[in-house]
């Protein structure tokens, strides 16, 4: 039995949906794109970033990202007003495994601003 992790998404504005690089499988695409009801190559074409799966590429393929007023750019999937991901049973594998442990280092950075600032809304900034 794995121990039960020590952080609350749903007190978190989306901080790992700003990472830069929120890499595909192909799996990834199959589910995103049946969950949107659209074409793999629907998705490809309007939802992602960089490589191709088959062929020569430099670099995996990515989701987009679009401007938010927090962290610069997020992941296209972001809801903006309520932070949550609007994509969130058909999500990337890369972001079903995050954090990967117990811990989330931004929410315990989050809650310590939190604290210090006296605000509970206080959205913690890393840059």
């Amino acid at each position: 039995m794995s121990a039960k992790p020590r952080y609350d998404c749903s007190n978190c504005p989306a901080f790992c949906c700003s990472y830069a690089e929120i890499a595909l499988t192909e799996d990834d695409l199959d589910r995103i794109a049946r969950s949107l009801s659209l074409t793999v190559e629907g998705v490809i074409q309007q939802m992602t970033k960089y490589g191709r799966f088959r062929g020569t590429s430099r670099y995996p393929m990515m989701l987009r990202h679009k401007p938010d007023p927090h962290f610069g750019t997020v992941c296209i999937f972001l809801d903006s007003d309520t932070r949550r991901c609007t994509i969130y049973e058909a999500r990337p594998a890369a972001c079903r495994g995050y954090p990967g442990g117990r811990t989330c280092g931004y929410y315990e950075f989050l809650r310590f601003e939190r604290a210090l600032q006296g605000d509970e809304n206080h959205i913690a900034k890393t840059q």
